[in-house]
């Protein structure tokens, strides 16, 4: 019996768990060729984490009904983390 998705919650729930396991696949089963290819699965994949952290911090944490300049404070947060964190893994520092 196939069971409706019936919530916001359930839908970002499988959400997170098909993103966990893209990202498991991805990592478990890459072979680098190089170390320029390995270093753009490894962004990739600290991309999936921020936006698994964005999903959480959303919806469970009910951050989208809170008002817009808390929304704002966030979103910039989650953007500028982002970008330090993949700036210096990519400089190798």
């Amino acid at each position: 019996m196939i069971v409706p998705i019936k919530t916001k919650a359930t839908l970002i729930y499988l959400c997170l768990v098909f993103l966990t396991t893209f990202s498991w696949w991805l990592a478990d089963g890459y072979i680098p060729e190089n170390l320029n290819t390995y270093k753009y699965v490894s962004m990739g994949l600290l991309l999936v984490a921020f936006f698994k952290v964005r999903l959480v911090i959303m919806h469970f944490m009910e951050i989208s009904t809170a008002p817009l300049l808390l929304r704002a404070i966030f979103e910039i947060w989650v953007v500028v983390v982002a970008t330090v964190t993949i700036s210096l893994y990519l400089s190798g520092i």
